[in-house]
């Protein structure tokens, strides 16, 4: 993923924000990884000096691509470590271990669940599933296993992360979550873009905290950028492609795969679920521009007027083709658009996503990465969780939608 990049901006340079990352163990990787994307995804640049050698350097820059991480100024440290400018210690703000209650063990919820094994102060008291008896990898201690609901919500969480597929379970666990002031973290762009008004009005009215930066995006935090964009003034025009899994169909029927083995593909790789039907219908891309152009415009977005959907009795021609998510004040559309002449959109690669904001007076901001899969949504997951806790101090802070 691309630092955030600006076109014609007044703003002056900031220096990179300086790291020193130990990366001996593949976990010690990941959560460096993981500190890197939170460091870009803040809008900061970033330069790194690696601990431990030559193999730790290289472990590192594979845990930075498994999320989606583009090029990162990575350098072999020579000399000792100082790692005081590695806050990879424990998570602050809280008297004890923060209980967290993970709803979907799939694709993301299993990306997840590791993490939250591994961290001392975090206690994992419920795993909500669909079916106890399906094996998953990894698999979740069967004490930890409800498949209710009000089962997961009985064991008294600070915060749910919701990983589920079902929008509409998600939608119920959300509302019911918020409403007793529990945390939330949701990635169910369905859900939470079927009512976001009240989700945010029920998270201030009760004093809990809803982040979903994991639902627009994947690992490509868009949602922070379009927020860095408008701080810097009003924003004229978003434009995306948001759909990892449809950017993969397109890329592999540009180069002749039919269209069932190229989703049979997407499926295997984990970019597509069992059912694409929210993907190749337009729904999932729909909801995400919705979620951004509200996010850029305010409360008065509504989802946008024209949604093509992506069949098998698609023809690509000679040029590129994308899933072209637009949006402006008036409204938005998604369509299958040619991308020839658009070196973002062009070059995005399998499950590829990228984002374009144009604001009033011309300046430009934009950002791409991977938009699907395991890895990089869940560490988006994990990024929410991890700036939902070092943002406050203890219980009792006001509830607000990040």
């Amino acid at each position: 993923m691309s630092a955030l990049s600006s076109v014609k901006t007044a703003s002056p340079s900031v220096a990179p924000v300086p790291l020193c990352l130990r990366a001996v163990t593949p976990d010690q990787a990941r959560d460096g990884a993981g500190l890197i994307y939170r460091q870009i995804r803040a809008g900061r640049a970033v330069t790194v000096q690696v601990a431990g050698g030559r193999e730790a350097l290289a472990r590192l820059e594979q845990a930075c691509r498994a999320i989606g991480l583009g090029t990162v100024d990575l350098r072999l440290l020579e000399g000792p470590a100082d790692l005081s400018l590695s806050p990879l210690g424990p998570l602050p703000g809280h008297g004890g271990p923060l209980r967290v209650a993970l709803a979907g063990c799939g694709v993301v919820g299993g990306g997840v669940l590791p993490r939250l094994l591994d961290r001392p102060d975090i206690a994992l008291v419920g795993v909500l599933v669909q079916s106890p008896v399906k094996v998953r990898v990894p698999e979740p201690a069967p004490e930890l296993v409800v498949t209710d609901p009000a089962a997961l919500l009985a064991r008294e969480p600070d915060v749910v992360l919701d990983t589920l597929s079902d929008a509409s379970v998600s939608l119920a666990l959300i509302r019911a979550a918020l409403s007793r002031g529990i945390h939330v973290v949701s990635a169910s762009k369905q859900a939470v873009a079927a009512d976001v008004e009240g989700l945010s009005a029920l998270a201030t009215a009760t004093g809990a905290t809803l982040r979903y930066s994991a639902a627009v995006g994947g690992g490509v935090p868009m949602l922070e950028t379009v927020r860095q964009a408008r701080a810097l003034g009003p924003i004229r025009r978003i434009e995306a492609v948001l759909n990892g899994t449809v950017n993969f169909l397109l890329n592999r029927l540009a180069v002749g795969h039919p269209f069932d083995a190229a989703l049979a593909e997407a499926q295997a790789a984990g970019f597509a679920e069992a059912d694409p039907s929210a993907d190749l219908t337009g729904r999932d891309a729909a909801a995400k521009l919705f979620l951004l152009s509200r996010a850029a415009f305010g409360a008065g977005a509504r989802l946008p007027d024209r949604v093509d959907a992506l069949g098998p009795d698609f023809q690509p021609g000679p040029a590129p083709v994308r899933q072209l998510a637009v949006a402006d004040c008036a409204g938005g559309q998604i369509t299958l658009a040619p991308v020839a002449g658009d070196a973002l959109f062009a070059a995005l690669a399998d499950a590829g996503n990228a984002i374009r904001i144009t604001l009033a007076d011309g300046r430009v901001l934009s950002r791409s990465g991977l938009g699907a899969g395991r890895a990089p949504t869940a560490e988006s997951v994990w990024a929410d969780l991890t700036d939902l806790l070092t943002s406050r101090v203890g219980a009792g802070a006001d509830g607000a939608e990040l």
